[in-house]
């Protein structure tokens, strides 16, 4: 199978008719974020100008090197699977299938050429004449009250998929991931910290004189499901340590 990137740079984001330039830019924002980069832009509605440079930011070069062409046919050169994007059903729909089964029929025909998703414009979306190119559309499911999506909120939605499947995300390490303190506490610790929360609360009266053990268990339980670092440990021996301390000069002297 092709790399990641061999495999984004098959899909072609097409946006047919768009009326507005920073719906436009902002399409090419959401391309880059998701490691798309071929737009194919037919007819457009609108100036492709400052509006639409704007709202690209970083993401220019998609703009720039955008096929602008007058019909479907030429933007769609080539493809080997072109799909549309809806949010109704209907017979130029079909066959229809959500993102993820759509993702699926990309997913059997991406390493073979190009596959080229149609985006409609913004106030009615694909027309049926626009559909007769396509071999089905996706589409994103949403509350029932409201299906319409932006035209850039779409894509970027398709897009973030599309990256999830095909490209190569990465989980963001924590800075701090090599701080032995930021690894899990050891049991050892954890017991450290238990006895010195039981001493502290015995000392101002908080524990029950009859069967102690039951409350404190609520407790050991809570720590339990929290899971805490090291530094979340030594953190918390700091504050009892700190209140048994006030007890001794404030309270128990008394």
């Amino acid at each position: 199978m092709a790399d990641s990137k061999s495999l984004l740079d098959n899909i072609r984001i097409v946006l047919v008719e768009p009326q507005g330039p920073l719906n436009v830019g902002s399409v090419c924002r959401a391309m880059n974020n998701f490691g798309l980069h071929n737009l194919s832009i037919v007819r457009p509605g609108c100036e492709l100008g400052n509006d639409a440079v704007k709202m690209a930011m970083h993401s220019t070069n998609i703009l720039e090197n955008a096929q602008i062409t007058d019909n479907i046919p030429e933007a769609i050169k080539g493809s080997v699977l072109v799909l549309g994007t809806a949010n109704r059903r209907g017979e130029y729909h079909e066959p229809n299938y959500t993102v993820k089964e759509g993702l699926e029929r990309i997913s059997n025909a991406l390493s073979s050429g190009p596959v080229s998703i149609l985006f409609g414009r913004e106030e009615w979306g694909l027309t049926k004449d626009d559909l007769q190119y396509t071999m089905g559309t996706m589409r994103v499911v949403t509350d029932e009250g409201c299906t319409s999506l932006n035209l850039s909120q779409a894509v970027l939605l398709i897009a973030y998929e599309i990256y999830q499947k095909f490209g190569d995300p990465k989980p963001l390490l924590k800075s701090c991931v090599d701080d032995p303190l930021e690894q899990p506490a050891t049991t050892d610790e954890i017991a450290k910290l238990y006895t010195h929360i039981e001493n502290v609360l015995k000392m101002c009266e908080f524990l029950p004189l009859v069967n102690p053990d039951a409350l404190f268990q609520v407790l050991r339980s809570f720590f339990h499901r929290a899971a805490p670092t090291g530094r979340e440990i030594n953190i918390l021996m700091g504050i009892f340590s700190n209140l048994r301390g006030f007890m001794k000069k404030y309270v128990r002297g008394k």
